[in-house]
């Protein structure tokens, strides 16, 4: 495991240099390089290769993000992101494999397909522009949706996604070192390694002042949902202390940075599953309150970390207020009293069937108000499909949940995933859109990586009647 990831991080920070420090023309060679070595990469290493690219379009300890590791492929055509480019290479490769299966969910998702196709249509009926930069960014836009068609076709085995997190689960910890990083020191990595002067959420964190940064939020999703999923199934893949430290790094990456949502969606996810799904045994107890004792002591020795978290605890509580009837939660949530309102007036103009990809959804998209952009977007048809895609999703692994032996080796992950899910959509409908008709590459791969990962274990509880499937998953 130490060559793996001494390989893999190594090509990582490579990938720093090729974006930031470098001639462009350098920069350019290298990534290239890293496309072709992907195309002719063998079905073993793509768990690698999708975290390479995972962390390209999210971040790595402060560096990268959407918009960052970017390459030029044609003269005249803008850059394009290097996750967008795997996408593509990723669908091509798919191409080429018989599929072993069809999702569970696939009969809904095709629907939502369709309707997808017209909210294209409907995007030029109602008007678009037609330059060429906004066009880019209607492709750009569809082009991480195709992952639900690849990854399935790629990643057929359970080992697969395992590997993926060999690569993941350390970044955990990096995604909270650049969290302490940042508020030890006032400043971001970005700004002490000379990328950038400013970074809007770097501050002096003080009783009056509360650091509101956040990392590798695609990461921590994922991350948090892998650490669960292993917990959850009845096999030794990960020590049950790296796993609980998984959790508890996401943890206090999330709770640092005061974002209420994501706090909500942190408590919910862990005290549901550590109370229906995860089995605890004297190991696994031990693990986890060792852990807090850690985190305790290491919070309230530092000073400014003892600050913060109090700035936090601060921060939660005004989510009182809002029970109280405070829809402005004591002046800090506009998403209610500002954001929300403007795009209802704007879906009151089109309730049906929404803007599409028009100049009017371009115009009043706002990614803060997850629900009501959904709405706006793709109307109330749009809103519904999405919403009988979620409830099949979740009832049909219920399901399958309260029909299995209580000893299959996949059953507790039957009640993760919708338990996930839900809790993953408390963000989605507080804090940030993580769900819609069109995707990015960071949000796109890991959605991809959760439904597939979903599909695969409800198809191994059907493909393995007479056994626990351990079989199964041992290929």
């Amino acid at each position: 495991m130490i060559e793996k990831l001494a390989k893999f991080f190594g090509l990582v920070i490579c990938a720093v240099i090729a974006v930031y420090y470098v001639p462009p023309i350098i920069g350019w060679v290298f990534h290239m390089g890293t496309l072709v070595a992907y195309f002719r990469a063998k079905p073993k290493d793509e768990p690698f290769w999708m975290a390479y690219f995972l962390l390209l379009s999210d971040g790595f300890f402060g560096f990268f993000g959407l918009y960052e590791a970017v390459i030029s492929l044609l003269p005249g055509l803008p850059p394009i992101e290097l996750g967008q480019v795997y996408i593509i290479l990723s669908v091509i490769k798919a191409r080429a494999i018989k599929a072993d299966y069809q999702p569970f969910y696939w009969p809904p998702l095709m629907v939502m397909g369709i309707y997808l196709i017209f909210l294209v249509v409907q995007g030029y009926v109602l008007g678009v522009e037609m330059e060429l930069n906004v066009q880019f960014r209607i492709l750009k836009w569809l082009t991480p949706l195709l992952l639900f068609y690849s990854v399935p076709r790629l990643f057929k085995e359970v080992e697969q996604y395992k590997e993926l997190f060999v690569y993941l689960f350390p970044m955990a910890f990096v995604t909270l070192g650049a969290q302490l990083f940042t508020i030890m020191l006032g400043r971001s990595p970005m700004q002490v390694f000379g990328i950038k002067e400013k970074v809007w959420f770097a501050i002096q964190v003080s009783s009056e002042k509360t650091y509101r940064g956040f990392y590798n939020d695609n990461v921590i999703i994922i991350t948090y949902f892998g650490a669960l999923y292993f917990l959850a199934i009845k096999k030794f893949f990960f020590r049950n202390i790296y796993l609980f430290a998984v959790l508890g790094a996401n943890f206090a990456s999330v709770f640092l940075s005061a974002t209420r949502g994501w706090t909500i969606f942190s408590v919910f996810i862990l005290s549901l599953s550590f109370a229906l799904v995860i089995k605890f045994d004297k190991k696994r107890l031990s693990a986890m309150f060792a852990l807090l004792i850690v985190a305790i002591i290491g919070t309230q020795s530092v000073p400014i970390l003892r600050t913060q978290v109090n700035n936090a605890v601060r921060r939660m509580l005004t989510l009182e207020a809002l029970a109280e009837g405070d829809a402005t939660a004591d002046g800090t949530l506009i998403r209610l009293t500002e954001r929300g309102p403007r795009v209802m007036k704007k879906w009151s103009q089109s309730k049906l069937t929404g803007w599409g990809f028009s100049n009017g959804f371009m115009e009043s998209d706002d990614f803060h108000v997850g629900n009501q952009n959904i709405l706006m977007h793709s109307g109330i048809i749009g809103a519904l499909l999405m919403a009988i895609f979620i409830g099949f999703f979740i009832l049909k692994q219920a399901m399958r949940w309260l029909t299995l032996p209580r000893d299959h080796l996949m059953r507790d992950v039957m009640l993760l995933c919708p338990i996930f899910f839900m809790g993953w959509f408390i963000i989605h409908s507080s804090s940030q859109q993580e769900f819609s008709y069109y995707q990015f590459p960071g949000p796109g791969i890991i959605q991809a990586a959760f439904f597939s990962l979903a599909a695969l274990s409800y198809q191994l509880t059907l493909n393995t009647p007479k056994d626990d499937g351990e079989q199964a998953i041992d290929g």
